[in-house]
């Protein structure tokens, strides 16, 4: 037994002295993983913080089982967390049927643990980070990048149609998605007070997001998404519609109005778009419309192929998009450029017509056999 004792407690001997005051020596990963959160908290937003704690709870769910403390973990039962989770993580609540997590999904779990543990050293807990050398295995990054999609300026005009005629209150978010080409957060993030009808500028300044509830912010995605753009003559027209239906809005319902912080779209009654309605409402009128790969976000795509084709080089396309680096702004380029590439094929008939004459019919006067 002393052979297994000295093993068990090897860990002491090797821990520095230093040890964070408010951690135990013995603390369960689970206790821990709630610790490290709280300390993560204050760097994260409303939403990010939502999924951390969403994710912290399936992760301590497998923990719980085992009363593993933090010294307890190793590669071992870092790689057997991985792998149950890609066969049993996810459990259909009404049959409890247990299936695999999807590869990113499980990657997000040991990315967290990995950051847990990394500050599990810096506390004094561990000298290691039993995480190091675990990885996930599945599809590469690359199989999830984004499918995307550039309509063009008569199939925009037909959608936008169709939505001022069936679901009319979905046309200003859709015009900006198409021709500024914010992102919904950016939309619906929209107040008054961002407009400036006389210099003729919108100032992307401020966010609303949907977690467990809405979060608003001052802020955008990245640095880069705060942005001030041109307020071209559609766009005045399209918001000074909107300006006079709230007037008219507010004096119908007068106290009972909702709307105090000036957002834009907001309804009737004032009050702010939900983020997920507006998502499902949009992916519904374009399943109507018979188009339902077009979603929302998508009409982002659309913005910057409409400006690629006018010319934009990607340092004004970066801006306006409000992308944090121009390797995604090149992203965009190059799916478009291969998109354009195979609806080149005229051009290169086109070009090659002085060559046609150097040849005969080669095919057309023989013999098949």
């Amino acid at each position: 037994m002393i052979d297994e004792a000295i093993q068990k407690y090897s860990y002491l001997k090797l821990r520095s002295p230093l040890v964070a005051p408010e951690v135990k020596d013995d603390v369960l990963i689970t206790d821990y993983l709630s610790y490290w959160l709280e300390i993560k908290k204050s760097e994260l937003r409303t939403t990010a913080f939502e999924a951390y704690s969403y994710k912290i709870k399936t992760i301590n769910r497998y923990f719980m089982q085992s009363n593993y403390r933090v010294i307890d973990i190793t590669p071992q039962v870092i790689d057997c967390f991985v792998r149950y989770m890609l066969k049993y993580g996810k459990v259909d609540k009404r049959t409890g049927k247990k299936s695999g997590l999807a590869v990113r999904t499980v990657r997000d779990f040991r990315n967290i643990l990995s950051a847990a543990m990394t500050q599990a050293c810096i506390d004094g807990l561990i000298t290691r980070n039993p995480v190091t050398g675990i990885h996930v295995h599945g599809k590469k990054n690359k199989d999830y990048e984004e499918e995307m999609l550039f309509l063009t300026e008569e199939e925009i005009n037909d959608l936008l149609q169709f939505i001022s005629e069936n679901e009319r209150w979905l046309l200003p978010i859709a015009f900006f998605g198409v021709y500024y080409g914010l992102r919904r957060s950016e939309i619906l993030g929209l107040k008054w007070s961002a407009i400036d009808f006389e210099k003729k500028t919108v100032r992307i300044v401020h966010t609303v997001v949907e977690g467990k509830s809405l979060s608003k912010s001052d802020t955008t995605k990245t640095i880069s998404g705060m942005r001030t753009l041109n307020l071209f003559p559609t766009a005045e027209k399209c918001l000074s519609e909107m300006r006079d239906k709230q007037a008219k809005d507010k004096e119908f319902f007068g106290n009972c109005y909702k709307n105090k912080e000036n957002y834009i779209f907001v309804n009737d009654e004032g009050m702010l778009y939900r983020p997920d309605y507006v998502t499902k409402q949009f992916s519904k009128i374009t399943k109507e419309f018979g188009r339902p790969e077009i979603t929302l976000h998508k009409l982002r795509h659309s913005c910057a192929s409409l400006l690629i084709n006018k010319g934009w080089d990607v340092k004004k396309l970066q801006y306006w998009l409000g992308h944090s680096d121009t390797q995604t702004t090149l992203n965009v380029y190059s799916h478009f450029n291969k998109k354009r590439l195979n609806e080149s094929i005229n051009d290169l008939t086109e070009i090659s017509k002085n060559a046609d004459k150097l040849f005969g019919n080669v095919f057309g006067n023989e013999d098949v056999c």
